[in-house]
């Protein structure tokens, strides 16, 4: 059963005292329930009805009213025999009463606020009652915000309404409090005399109440990063107080600008960029916006495309001072902003002496200068081969010309403070001399004995390769670094080969003599082949000696033994004379193993 909720926390006693007919004996009836007691709409409540009779056994009915229009009306009655709700009445579905007399509403309505009188009787003894006034209350919804349409400038002097909020279905009326930033608006000092809230209590047809209220609020610059919000606080059974926050909003505020910032898109430009003004200010009113370049002291307004100006393919003579305006038309007031813009530029590279770069091996002191105007400090770097890196700084020197020195050099200018403000130019240096050969030689096997002769001529103009061979050379060339690769294979002869390569062109030859001896080569083949026979000789006999061994152990072979036989043969061994006689028995192993050692004797031996 749902407990009483609020209200006192004792039963008030109501007492009717009846004097008896019989003299010396006084009896009373005594009711306590709760004076005061709170519910919440939708849910249940209890009221407890307790009788307190001074003669036990004499209770005889209990009655539950409540006040309708200033009349008591019944609602359940009960005696020692029945128990009956009253029928036709806003109570007849929504009540019940238990054996101890409590009172329970489900659910509670807005309308049950309003008086309860329990009343008990006591037949002769006469009755007693008590009343109970019930306080009903509902959370309201949480609150919806409003933003006004429009714009609030700060020229405004009075306050001008700026958001709506509403509350619905509360019971009592709910209390609505306007916030800027956590802070509320009428305990702010700041904000005195320029709040406003007008409030709005409306009734709906269910007795719930609509809270409306409109702020009016004179802005500060300051508030356009405001958050603005309200909150309804209300108070739940049991002396609860509660609150509700709408969603927090930002208003809208018109305000003159105080500054203009010019600006240009990229930030660092070079000439066939293309250049984006565009023209900013602090204000949120209404502005017109105009851009300007000061030439040769006089003030050229530009075409506008909508509030930017572009300019495509930029040259170094378009640099200059550019701004723009801005012009408040609320006020009429101007504002100013300009900077100078720098077309950055790179000149084409100029390399001194201008070539063509023809040097002779062994030439001292070759110098050669790369350079190129620029509007900033550049920076040069010489590689060859577009890899190595072979000096910092505008000149390349060689100071003793080698044929190695030949090749592509590329000189790259850079500006650091412009991306991708780059130039390169890359030229051929040639170095001519007569050829320098380096030969090798490596034999091998292939179905016989081979050499290989190869040899590398460095010069230039490119070696012609001649080898007095039975066959050509192979030849290889590399024109970026002027060598040429010959490569020869002949057989090897098993006396001396010689051959000769030589490298020619118009500055002079180099060649080299081959001087190779095929002796050593077969020496080494025969004497690997003879190894080769010896130790299969070796395992040859190794298996004739096991096969005999293992035959004259199964007496396959004869020992040509007949009758009496007598040894003449003396076998001396350290001045020691062995002889066997017929009628000796001697074992096979024995006679064996004197073949074998010598020193060992028969096992009659005296």
């Amino acid at each position: 059963m749902p407990s009483a909720a609020g209200g006192s926390g004792c039963l008030t006693p109501a007492l009717v005292t009846l004097v008896l007919t019989i003299p010396g004996i006084i009896a009373t009836v005594q009711v306590s329930t709760r004076p005061v007691l709170e519910a919440e709409v939708r849910k249940a409540i209890s009221i407890p009805c307790v009788p307190t009779i001074s003669t036990p056994n004499t209770m005889k009915y209990v009655q539950w009213f409540v006040m309708e229009k200033n009349a008591r009306q019944r609602i359940y009655f009960q005696d020692m025999e029945n128990s009956t709700i009253d029928a036709g009445t806003d109570y007849t579905n929504r009540i019940s009463v238990d054996e101890m007399y409590t009172l329970t509403i489900d659910p509670v309505m807005l309308k049950d606020e309003r008086t309860f009188h329990c009343q008990v009787g006591a037949g002769p003894v006469g009755s007693g009652e008590a009343e109970t006034q019930l306080k009903v209350y509902a959370a309201p919804d949480t609150p919806v915000i409003e933003k006004s349409p429009g714009t609030i400038s700060l020229l405004d002097t009075t306050p001008k309404e700026i958001a709506s909020c509403v509350a619905r279905n509360g019971y009592p009326a709910p209390n609505v409090t306007w916030y800027k930033d956590r802070t509320p608006l009428q305990a702010d000092p700041t904000t005195r005399n320029k709040t406003f809230q007008k409030l709005l209590k409306t009734t709906q047809a269910n007795g719930l109440y609509t809270m409306k209220s409109m702020l009016s609020y004179l802005p500060v610059k300051q508030d356009k990063d405001a958050k603005f919000y309200c909150e309804v606080s209300y108070r739940m059974p049991a002396g609860i107080d509660k609150m509700k926050e709408s969603e927090k909003i930002n208003i809208s505020i018109s305000y003159p600008p105080e500054n203009a910032e010019f600006l240009i898109h990229p930030k660092v430009l070079k000439e066939m960029d293309n250049v984006t003004m565009e023209c900013q200010s602090d204000g949120t009113s209404s502005v017109e916006y105009t851009f300007f370049k000061i030439q040769d002291g006089d003030v050229v307004d530009l075409t506008k495309e909508g509030d930017k100006v572009v300019v495509t393919e930029l040259s170094r003579k378009e640099s200059g001072v550019y701004g723009c305006k801005v012009l408040d038309l609320d006020t009429f007031e101007e504002f100013v902003s300009n900077k100078t813009i720098v077309v950055n530029y790179l000149d084409p590279i100029v390399l001194t002496p201008k070539g063509p770069y023809v040097y002779t091996e062994g030439e001292k002191t070759v110098r050669i200068s790369c350079e190129a105007e620029a509007s900033q400090q550049s920076t040069v770097v010489w590689t060859k081969h577009m890899k190595t890196v072979i000096s910092t700084g505008k000149w390349l020197q060689l100071s003793m010309v080698a044929l190695d020195d030949a090749g592509n050099y590329s000189c790259n200018v850079t500006v650091p403070g412009v991306p991708s403000l780059s130039r390169q130019k890359t030229i051929s240096i040639v170095v001519n001399g007569p050829p320098h050969v380096n030969c090798t030689s490596e034999t091998f096997q292939k179905n016989g004995p081979y050499v290989n002769l190869t040899c590398v001529f460095h010069g230039e103009p490119m070696p012609v390769v001649t080898c007095n061979a039975d066959k050509e050379p192979t030849l290889r060339y590399d024109r970026q670094k002027n060598y040429v690769v010959s490569e020869l294979i002949l057989p090897l002869p098993t006396g001396e080969l010689r051959v000769t390569c030589n490298g020619t062109n118009k500055h002079g030859n180099d060649g080299y003599p081959f001087v190779v001896k095929g002796e050593v080569a077969q020496a080494k083949s025969s004497g690997g082949v003879v190894i080769v026979v010896i130790i299969v000789c070796i395992l040859l006999l190794a298996i004739l000696g096991a096969v005999l061994y293992f035959l004259y152990k199964k007496g396959k072979i004869p020992c040509g033994r007949s009758g009496k036989q007598s040894i003449t043969q003396a076998e001396v061994h350290d001045n020691i004379v062995v002889e066997v006689k017929s009628d000796q028995k001697v074992p096979e192993e024995t006679v064996l193993l004197q073949g074998v050692n010598g020193d060992k004797k028969p096992p009659n031996h005296q």
